[in-house]
C-alpha cells in the first residue's frame, strides 16, 4: 500500500479497477480482464455493456466509468462512495445474507459480518454478538445490528458453541473499518462440518451473489433520483457536491427499510 492507500500491483500483472479503488480486498479474474463480461463490474458500474477500464495505480474516477450527471451516473457514483474500502473475501465462504466464515486452529470457525450490509446500515449503534458458552443451532437468532429505530436480527450461520467474541468489534464505532484480521464477530467451536451446511457461497459464486446485491441497492438509489423534478431535491445530485454517505438519508426511511427487508431475506 503507498501512502494514499491504493494498492499497489505486479507490474506484468493486469489490476482490477475495483481492487486499485478499494471496493474489493481481493481479486478473482479469470476473463482476461476484459469488463465487458464481468457481471461484478456492471453492477458496480452501471446496468449497460460499458468499455473495458483498465488503471495504473490510482482509483477510477467516477465520470469515467458512467455520465455522472444522468440518474444512473448518480447512483452509480453514490453506490461507489458507499462501499470503498469494503471488503469482499473470495477466500472463504459466504452465509448470505451476513456473514462471512473461516476455519482455523483448534477446529475452530471464525464469524465475521459482511462489510456492505455494515456500511449500508450506517450509522450503527451497535452490534450484539452471542456470548461464550452458548451453544446455538444453525439459524437459530444470535444477535442483532442496531442503528437508530431499527435493529436486524442475525442468525447463526453454523451450529455450534460460542467460544469467544470479539471485544474490540462490539465497541468499535465503525466496524466495517476495523483492518483485516481484526474484523470478526465471534469463534464457534461447530457441531457440523461447513461442507454440510446448505446456502454457502464461495469464489466465482460469491461475486455473483455480490454482484446481485449491488444491483438491488442501486436500483433502490436509482428509483430515489429519478423522483419528479419538484421531488428531485435531496443529498445525490450533480451539483457538485459530496454523495451523502446516509443509505437512510437517501432513501428515506420506508424505501431504506424495505431495501434492508429485501436485503435481509438473502
Amino acid at each position: 500500500m503507498d501512502r494514499a492507500g491504493t494498492t499497489r500491483m505486479p507490474h506484468e500483472e493486469l489490476p482490477c479497477i475495483w481492487v486499485v479503488s478499494g471496493i474489493l480486498s481481493y481479486h478473482l479474474c479469470d476473463r482476461n480482464y476484459e469488463c465487458d463480461g464481468c457481471e461484478l463490474y456492471h453492477a458496480l458500474s452501471g446496468e449497460g455493456r460499458a468499455s473495458c477500464h483498465r488503471v495504473e495505480g490510482v482509483p477510477p474516477d467516477s465520470g469515467a466509468i458512467s455520465d455522472a450527471a444522468s440518474p444512473s451516473g448518480q447512483a452509480s457514483s453514490h453506490l461507489s462512495h458507499l462501499l470503498v474500502g469494503c471488503r469482499l473475501y473470495l477466500d472463504r465462504p459466504y452465509r448470505p445474507p451476513h456473514f462471512w466464515l473461516t476455519e482455523g486452529g483448534a477446529g475452530l470457525v471464525t464469524v465475521g459480518l459482511d462489510g456492505s450490509l455494515l456500511r449500508m446500515l450506517s450509522p450503527i449503534r451497535r452490534v450484539v454478538s452471542p456470548g461464550p458458552g452458548l451453544c446455538l443451532e444453525r439459524d437459530q437468532p444470535c444477535g442483532w445490528i442496531a442503528r437508530e429505530q431499527m435493529a436486524v436480527p442475525l442468525r447463526m450461520p453454523v451450529a455450534g458453541e460460542v467460544v469467544e467474541t470479539n471485544v474490540a468489534y462490539a465497541e468499535a464505532s465503525e466496524p466495517c473499518r476495523l483492518p483485516e484480521g481484526d474484523d470478526w464477530l465471534f469463534r464457534v467451536r461447530p457441531s457440523e462440518s461447513l461442507d454440510s451446511v446448505p446456502g454457502l457461497v464461495r469464489a466465482e459464486n460469491t461475486l455473483a451473489w455480490y454482484a446481485d446485491r449491488l444491483r438491488t441497492v442501486k436500483r433502490a438509489i436509482l428509483a430515489s433520483v429519478t423522483l419528479p423534478l419538484e421531488s428531485a431535491v435531496g443529498p445525490v445530485m450533480a451539483d457538485g457536491g459530496e454523495p451523502q454517505p446516509s443509505l437512510a438519508s437517501v432513501l428515506g426511511k420506508q424505501a431504506f427499510e424495505d431495501l434492508i427487508a429485501e436485503i435481509a431475506r438473502g
